[in-house]
């Protein structure tokens, strides 16, 4: 239904005099339409680009690979990245997914090559951009892009006390955190770019705001809804409300949950993204040096990432969407011990 909607408002604004530059789903049906009008309207079109977009991703996929040094299975990583069905299905439509999944990895792409590089340069420019890119297809994502850019200025700091570090350190307190808290307070008071969710989050609280938007949502009925209301009431409450919601968002649907064959599918794919979660965390375990500096990160970048999602998802349905967008950083990080263990396994049953 979604990648209809984008389309046919694609169609609409494709044939329309006017034009607005906006955030989230009505800059990609802009997209659309500035794509149709050039081009004549066409669905087959508007896939084709996702495809390309995605097919783009895969370069990044392979580069990030090898900033990692995780070139041996880089087909087995890949292949589990882009075979997975929700990735064939939903990133061969017209959704904002592809898109959003492309400028994340270049984003990280940059920032991992600015900590190789040591220390903050010319990548910082791409860093910024491509972040921002990211942002304007999700009011969500807006607030992530400035979140990621503060963690690269942070991950390129040293666990030493040298003088550069100091001055970095300083850098970041007083000049890049206060800039990036004023874009977002101007942007949220800008009404041409439609983040009326911004400045909710900026003017009424992000608790009370993700709650309100949480309960909005459970209220609307749907099979796949696993409700979890955020309970603001005390602290305690909010840390278990969010544990729960979170857990529910990356493991829904549970087996007795299941109701038909998508629900099985759907619990197939969550009991996988289980794995490579465990993999994931058993490699960053295993590395030492610079490799466990940037293993982490990409550990924090998955964690922090779903759990942005988390906190607007209520159904699993929905949830199958939005994990495509961090499901490469496992497939990157997860995926290699996870041959080496099946390899073991394989050794064993033949003998």
């Amino acid at each position: 239904m979604d990648a209809n909607g984008f389309h046919w408002w694609g169609i609409e604004l494709a044939t329309s005099t006017e034009w607005s530059f906006n955030l989230g789903a009505m800059f990609y049906e802009h997209l659309l339409g500035a794509v149709y009008r050039w081009f004549g309207p066409s669905h087959l079109l508007g896939e084709q680009l996702s495809i390309l977009i995605f097919a783009f991703s895969c370069i990044v996929f392979l580069k990030i690979i090898h900033q990692l040094g995780l070139v041996r299975y880089r087909a087995s990583s890949l292949f589990i990245f882009g075979a997975l069905p929700t990735m064939v299905f939903l990133g061969s439509v017209t959704l904002r997914e592809p898109y959003q999944i492309f400028f994340f990895m270049l984003t990280v792409y940059f920032g991992v090559k600015m900590l190789i590089k040591s220390g903050i340069n010319a990548n910082l420019i791409a860093l910024i951009l491509f972040s921002l890119v990211l942002g304007i297809f999700h009011h969500g994502l807006l607030i992530y892009a400035a979140f990621l850019i503060l963690v690269f200025f942070i991950w390129t700091l040293r666990p030493t006390t040298c003088f550069e570090n100091v001055k970095k350190t300083r850098l970041i307190t007083w000049l890049v955190i206060p800039l990036l808290l004023e874009v977002l307070i101007i942007l949220s008071q800008m009404d041409i770019i439609g983040s009326a969710a911004l400045n909710r989050i900026v003017n009424s609280g992000w608790l009370e705001a993700v709650a309100e938007f949480r309960e909005g949502l459970i209220r609307v009925p749907g099979r796949t809804t696993y409700g979890n209301f955020f309970d603001i009431s005390s602290p305690v409450m909010v840390a278990y409300s969010s544990l729960k919601l979170y857990v529910y968002y990356l493991f829904a649907p549970f087996p007795w949950q299941f109701q038909n064959m998508m629900d099985v599918y759907a619990g197939m794919e969550s009991t996988l993204r289980l794995i490579l979660i465990v993999f994931m965390v058993k490699q960053w375990r295993n590395t030492y040096g610079p490799q466990r500096r940037l293993f982490g990160l990409m550990v924090f970048l998955y964690f922090s990432m779903t759990f942005l999602w988390a906190m607007g998802t209520t159904n699993y349905g929905t949830a199958l969407r939005h994990n495509m967008l961090s499901w490469w950083i496992l497939a990157i990080t997860g995926v290699p011990l996870a041959m080496v263990k099946l390899n073991r396994l394989m050794v064993l049953v033949i003998k």
